[in-house]
């Protein structure tokens, strides 16, 4: 999952010249992505370390990467 989402960022910036702010994948895919690092890596470190915003959203069958400039921040406490 980690390897697919890196060639989904990597490929984004090489068509749009931009790093993208928004990872958008639903609950199964989430759970994957966090098992790719060491469970000692928070939330707040997968975030920081792919430099996106994640979106948790259940119609994402796909996970996608998007750009926008009022990308917020909304982490649950």
């Amino acid at each position: 999952m980690l390897a697919y989402i890196y060639r989904l960022i990597r490929d984004f910036e090489h068509e749009h010249s931009i790093h993208p702010n928004l990872l958008y994948i639903n609950r199964f895919h989430f759970e994957h992505l966090k098992s790719a690092f060491d469970e000692n890596y928070s939330l707040q470190n997968i975030i920081e370390t792919l430099q996106v915003e994640l979106i948790v959203d259940v119609s994402a069958i796909h996970p996608h990467v998007s750009w926008s400039h009022c990308a917020q921040r909304k982490i649950a406490s």
